[in-house]
This record gives C-alpha cells, sequence and structure tokens, in this order.
C-alpha cells in the first residue's frame, strides 16, 4: 500500500492525458495560487539518510519546458517550481505553476521497500491524482508516474540528469507494457534556479 509522501515531476500531468491542445502564439500566464510561497524549510537530520537523495530539487526554479502535442509541433513554455521541505523535514512537497496546470506532488522516502513514494496532486486536470515511485542512482534520479489516457493505462518514467547546485534537465519516456519497453515521452526541460 502506498503512502502519502511521495511524488514526482510535474510534467507528468502533461504526459498522462492534460497536454495543451495546440501551441498558441500568446502563452496563457502562469497560474499562481492565492497564497505566498511556503517557506523552504529544512531536511530533518534524524530522518533516513536517503532523504538527502532530494536535496538537489529543493528551492525555487525557472523551468523551461519543451513539449510536443499528439501530431503536433513542439514548443517551449515557461513555468515556475517551489519545492519544500514538509511534515518537520521528512517529507518533500513540490508546488508547480505554470500556464496550463497549477498542482503538488509529495515525496516521502519508504525505509521497507527501499524507495521513494508518493503522489502527484494536479485537480483540475484529468486522472489528477497519480502515484509514484523513485530511485536515485549516482547519476540521475527516476521517477516514474502511473496513469491512464485515452490509450490506456500507461507509466511515465521522468529521469532527471545534469544535476547541478543551480540547474538539472528531466526528459520523459513512455511504457505501455509495464515498463518492459520504453518510447520517447512528449516532454523534457531545463530547470534553473532562480536567482542562480
Amino acid at each position: 500500500m502506498k503512502t502519502l509522501f511521495a511524488a514526482a515531476s510535474l510534467l507528468s500531468v502533461l504526459a498522462l492525458g492534460a497536454a495543451p491542445a495546440l501551441a498558441q502564439n500568446t502563452m496563457p500566464p502562469i497560474q499562481y495560487q492565492p497564497d505566498p510561497d511556503s517557506p523552504i524549510g529544512t531536511r530533518n537530520p534524524a530522518g533516513p539518510a536517503q532523504l538527502a537523495e532530494f536535496d538537489f530539487v529543493i528551492g525555487d526554479w525557472d523551468v523551461s519546458i519543451t513539449f510536443t502535442p499528439p501530431n503536433g509541433q513542439a514548443f517551449t513554455y515557461d513555468a515556475r517550481w517551489h519545492n519544500h521541505w514538509i511534515l518537520d523535514g521528512l517529507a518533500v512537497m513540490q508546488e508547480w505553476r505554470g500556464p496550463y496546470a497549477t498542482g503538488a506532488e509529495f515525496r516521502g522516502y519508504n525505509l521497507r521497500e527501499g524507495h521513494w513514494e508518493g503522489y502527484n496532486i494536479y485537480p483540475t486536470l484529468p486522472n489528477g491524482w497519480r502515484p509514484t515511485t523513485a530511485l536515485r542512482s549516482d547519476e540521475a534520479m527516476v521517477v516514474t508516474i502511473e496513469g491512464i489516457d485515452a490509450e490506456g493505462p500507461m507509466l511515465n518514467r521522468e529521469t532527471y540528469t545534469d544535476i547541478t547546485a543551480d540547474s538539472f534537465r528531466m526528459y520523459s519516456e513512455i511504457s505501455r507494457d509495464e515498463g518492459v519497453s520504453w518510447e520517447t515521452g512528449r516532454y523534457s526541460m531545463m530547470v534553473v534556479r532562480r536567482g542562480g
């Protein structure tokens, strides 16, 4: 049974059925929630050592996303990402704010299972509640989001690479056979720390 701590990357929202229908000449404004950003907070030093695996994503970020709609032309747009520690520094909350969606992603480490677990929550989008798992390797963080779209059940795998203190990249892949094979996903992104 999955815990409600964890989450994964944002753009799974797009890959799992909430993609913008068409690129527009004028991009809609980024959607902001009415309350100010939550404080960043700090990771709990008494928590599992694996919590440090998500230190790289904590902070405020400017995101440039390249998205390819079904049977469409790729286009790029901007979003903001506010990622902070919650629950006494034992879990991560990622608040996504873009022109096409606003939502939150929750991540926590499950010691018994040996991986991160959580949910992506985008309540205004179809199938907006999606369970996630994540594993960190030496060079990347890989987040897998369970979902469904017009073609049926699917997995969306987001790989975070080129991780530095002030930037990282992410690209997506999709599987329709429970992870046996993967194809290129609909989006990738470049993430740069605000003010970095």
